[in-house]
């Protein structure tokens, strides 16, 4: 057997194992059975095996969806099947295929189990799967595109249309552990955005801030407050939404371990998506900063310490 041959066959034999892999928690999407990779897809060769069918009940996908089914066909040589979303996070997620499909002569199948991560930005995505064989040869990608929604936002399945500009920016804090994280954001002015104060709306001589202040699409809005109280939602994740772009100038993005909820630490990634307009008047969010960093328990004293600082977001 071949070093290459060699590789691929460990990489089975941890998926095989049917667990997470802790290294990929805190991707887009997890493969329950695979193990994840960082990087791109291999690329493909004209030895590689090709997909020839992948089957997904319904391409809506749900934010924080678990357990969602994917199959699939592939080539007799194929070993294994790579995934991910074309478009977001760092790398990729192999399992083993399956056995031969009798309704399909010298195929193999394939059955993933994938988690849609909490932190997912909505919109239209892009599905892509290649097969591998014993060599460690990929064929030519299989695409599918896909939505994802949010069912807590209200915003149906508009999301689904290309045609309907997404936000302008969204900032997603996404962690691996039950904790109460929040998402901080400072403003130029100097306001502290988080779940306590859900928006970068000024107010004016005191008084409250009103509905019409807060419909203005330049108005950062922080969409979700996940595990406030340590009443685990299943999620771990918080997200800021500006429709349009905001004032100029520098807002400062910081994780604050607001309640350890009993464990000793959590691992986080903090993304900024922004709008991208392509050709035939249709749009797409786009990943254009990955910061990934760990808070401690001695941390998480109600938000009575300082924040963590993770990174700057600039508006021009």
């Amino acid at each position: 057997m071949s070093v290459r041959a060699s590789l691929v066959l460990a990489l089975l034999v941890l998926a095989s194992c049917g667990q997470r892999e802790p290294s990929g928690y805190l991707e887009p999407i997890r493969v329950v059975s695979g193990v994840f990779h960082e990087g791109v897809l291999p690329v493909a060769s004209a030895e590689g095996p090709s997909v020839t069918g992948v089957e997904i009940p319904g391409t809506v996908l749900t934010v924080a969806q678990p357990g969602r089914v994917i199959t699939g066909r592939v080539g007799g040589d194929a070993f294994a099947v790579a995934v991910r979303l074309a478009d977001l996070g760092s790398g990729y997620w192999v399992q083993p295929v399956e056995g031969f499909d009798p309704a399909f002569p010298g195929e193999r199948t394939f059955h993933l189990e994938v988690d849609v991560g909490g932190g997912v930005p909505t919109g239209l995505h892009e599905f892509r799967i290649v097969a591998i064989d014993a060599e460690g040869r990929a064929g030519e990608p299989f695409e599918v595109e896909v939505c994802v929604v949010d069912d807590t936002t209200g915003s149906g399945l508009s999301a689904c249309d290309a045609t309907i500009a997404p936000p302008h920016t969204v900032v997603s804090l996404v962690w691996d552990s039950d904790v109460d994280l929040d998402l901080v954001v400072v403003t130029p002015t100097g306001k502290r955005v988080d779940a306590r104060h859900p928006s970068t709306a000024e107010r004016i001589e005191g008084m409250p801030i009103t509905r019409e202040a807060l419909a203005d699409p330049t108005i950062g809005v922080l969409v979700r407050d996940s595990n406030a109280g340590c009443e685990i939602d299943g999620r771990n994740a918080e997200r800021i939404e500006w429709r349009e772009s905001p004032a100029d100038g520098a807002y400062g993005l910081y994780a604050d371990l607001f309640d350890s909820c009993g464990e000793p630490s959590a691992t986080f990634v903090l993304t900024v998506y922004r709008r991208e307009a392509l050709e035939g008047g249709t749009f797409r969010l786009v990943e254009e900063t990955r910061r990934t960093g760990v808070v401690q328990r001695l941390a998480g004293r109600g938000g009575a310490i300082q924040p963590l600082y993770v990174t700057t977001l600039t508006f021009e």
